[in-house]
């Protein structure tokens, strides 16, 4: 836990200069809009093992309203022929299924506030800046508009390839891909879910 803790605060640091470089933070007031279609995102689980002392630490109804907000996602994507695996390899396409649902929000998203925001996933942290995405430069239509050439893109792609190290256990031989990751939703629900 130590070095993804070390990783987050590297993170800060980085984000935090690029604040400073553009004269603000990057999201309005008030805005969540980036919330709104993540509830399949995949986070590897280093950021899954963060995420659950956030969630842990929730009073019991805010912890049923997120884990309620899960199910209905789970439902919504499985009446449409979606398995976990399915979601965690399916990407982008699983995310189309709820894009624009409200079964689409992330399931910590609650009146508008992230439940648990000290503890929340890399790109959430990183979004918003213009991010380095597998061989494109990607950032939030509404903050970087037309000048996120103008800034260096944070590294996302080995923030994630850190946060995959991080979740292997050492000398494994099994590889670093989907079996190190797991939608938001099925987490959720697995941590939550009343026996």
């Amino acid at each position: 836990m130590d070095s993804y803790l070390k990783l987050i605060d590297n993170i800060s640091d980085e984000t935090q200069a690029l604040a400073d470089q553009a004269g603000s933070l990057p999201c309005p007031t008030g805005c969540f809009d980036c919330c709104r279609n993540t509830a399949t995102m995949s986070i590897s689980l280093a950021e899954a093992k963060h995420l659950s002392i956030g969630l842990k630490m929730l009073p019991h109804q805010i912890q049923k309203n997120v884990q309620e907000k899960a199910e209905r996602t789970i439902n919504k994507i499985e009446q449409e022929g979606y398995s976990e695996e399915k979601v965690v390899m399916g990407g982008v396409e699983s995310a189309e299924i709820i894009k624009g649902h409200v079964e689409g929000e992330c399931p910590m998203l609650l009146s508008g506030v992230c439940v648990v925001y000290d503890y929340r996933p890399i790109i959430c942290r990183v979004w918003g800046y213009p991010i380095q995405n597998n061989l494109e430069v990607a950032c939030c239509k509404k903050t970087f508009l037309d000048s996120e050439r103008k800034y260096k893109p944070l590294p996302y792609n080995q923030y994630w390839k850190d946060c995959k190290e991080l979740s292997t256990p050492p000398n494994s031989k099994q590889k670093k891909d989907a079996t190190h990751r797991i939608p938001i939703c099925y987490f959720v629900q697995y941590l939550l879910k009343s026996d």
